[in-house]
């Protein structure tokens, strides 16, 4: 009995892990030597997301996000299903609700779970653009 119990649980965690792991794609570009020219091209596409639903009706349901990392000449793009975002941040508001620090550094930046929780309420569009002309950062929602 217990090994079937076991088993089930081995079998539960592999068929998650493999189900999560399709849920969302990354993509690694190395030796990147100008990243302004895919910025310009993401921008163009989050431009023409937002024309296209300019007051951002409807429900977003993937964030993306695109990194540049000067000192590695690469870019990193992810595309992660908000409910998988949603699962996350669960997670870590219950673990850190315990959390002095957390608590402390949560009080000084006022930070709003409920917001972050459902970031989809935002409709697709651009969320963050950072460019500190070395790193560059998008987060979008589609």
């Amino acid at each position: 009995m217990k090994n079937t119990v076991k088993s089930g649980k081995i079998a539960a965690l592999i068929t998650g892990s493999l189900f999560l792991s399709a849920c969302f794609r990354v993509q690694v570009i190395r030796h990147v030597d100008n990243p302004d020219v895919y910025f310009a091209n993401l921008h163009k596409q989050i431009e023409q997301i937002e024309r296209e639903n300019p007051r951002r009706l409807g429900r977003a349901h993937d964030l993306c996000l695109f990194v540049y990392e000067h000192g590695e000449d690469q870019i990193i793009k992810l595309t992660i299903p908000l409910w998988i975002v949603n699962l996350a941040i669960d997670a870590g508001h219950e673990a850190a609700e315990n959390d002095r620090e957390w608590r402390k550094w949560k009080s000084r930046y006022d930070l709003d779970w409920d917001v972050l929780h459902d970031l989809g309420q935002f409709g697709p569009g651009l969320l963050v653009a950072v460019d500190d002309e070395q790193d560059k950062v998008l987060i979008w929602l589609k």
